[in-house]
């Protein structure tokens, strides 16, 4: 008996151990982090915006404008400049800096001269890429795109002297961010 009585105790003394290593606990942190990196795109990326004056009446003196628009969008609170660079055959001196020169497509060194603006009555014209006449702003978030207007105005006195042809630029637009 006295042999059951230690194997009694013995069994709950390990009882008693067990029961306590059950109840302890160690820890460690699990640190959890993302990165979101400011990003802005254009919407219809890939594909170019069209500005098309038409076909313009050489005879009368009369600015021929146009539109077009675009949308962009970019992360919430991302500082963000809207450019316009100089385009394919910028100013060769004869006309503001802000003018910006279509050239016709067979005879080199044959223009037409047009601003592009932000404002239907081109009383802002937009820069070069060089100038501080561009927009300067935040993004709203990615699910809050944002419409820029883009105004072209062709100098009617240039078209006036104009030989007959098809006039081209490319003008690159840009969000610096």
């Amino acid at each position: 008996m006295n042999l059951k009585i230690k194997l009694l105790g013995a069994v709950t003394f390990l009882a008693m151990f067990t029961a306590m290593e059950a109840n302890a606990q160690a820890s460690q942190n699990i640190n959890v982090e993302a990165t979101v990196n400011p990003t802005c795109v254009i919407n219809g990326g890939g594909t170019d915006l069209a500005m098309d004056f038409g076909v313009i009446d050489v005879t009368s003196n009369a600015d021929t404008s146009i539109n077009a628009s675009f949308t962009w969008r970019c992360s919430d609170g991302t500082a963000v400049e809207i450019e316009l660079d100089a385009g394919t055959n910028a100013t060769d001196g004869s006309a503001p800096a802000t003018a910006r020169l279509l050239e016709h497509a067979d005879t080199a060194g044959e223009f037409l001269r047009y601003l592009l603006c932000q404002d239907a009555n081109c009383s802002t014209p937009w820069g070069d890429g060089t100038t501080a006449a561009d927009i300067v702003t935040a993004g709203g978030g990615m699910g809050n795109p944002t419409t820029v207007f883009i105004y072209g105005v062709l100098d009617g006195d240039w078209a006036q002297n104009a030989i007959p042809g098809v006039y081209r630029e490319t003008v690159v637009l840009s969000l610096n961010f």
